[in-house]
């Protein structure tokens, strides 16, 4: 699959941390308009407001299937991915994905107030 050039109709991109690591799911579209999702599922801290790591894709039974086949998932490393805060709302997404470099600005988005983990 060849990443689209020009990511016309959109992206999101999810992130969650633990300690120096994040994880992150992606959603972009591929170049023939098909949906496509992405994982990074170790993005190592590699310096201050930096992570970095591999981004796969991944296939496989429905989670709802009865009985679900672990042996059945398969995952596919298509790139690399950096993110790199420059603030605790903003940032760029640096990737390469089968072969395409790309970068993207970032911002959070707050869905309601307060954002605080308790």
């Amino acid at each position: 699959m060849a990443l689209a050039r020009a990511i016309r109709i959109g992206l999101g991109v999810n992130i969650t941390h633990q300690g120096n690591i994040l994880f992150a799911t992606w959603f972009t579209y591929d170049a023939s308009g098909k949906g496509l999702w992405i994982v990074m599922s170790r993005g190592d801290r590699t310096g201050n407001g930096t992570y970095s790591g591999e981004l796969f894709t991944l296939t496989g039974p429905a989670f709802s299937a009865t009985p679900w086949d672990k042996t059945q998932v398969r995952s596919t490393k298509v790139g690399t991915g950096t993110f790199a805060f420059s603030d605790a709302s903003n940032g760029t997404f640096t990737y390469t994905v089968n072969g395409i470099t790309q970068t993207k600005a970032i911002t959070r988005t707050i869905y309601s107030t307060p954002t605080a983990c308790k």
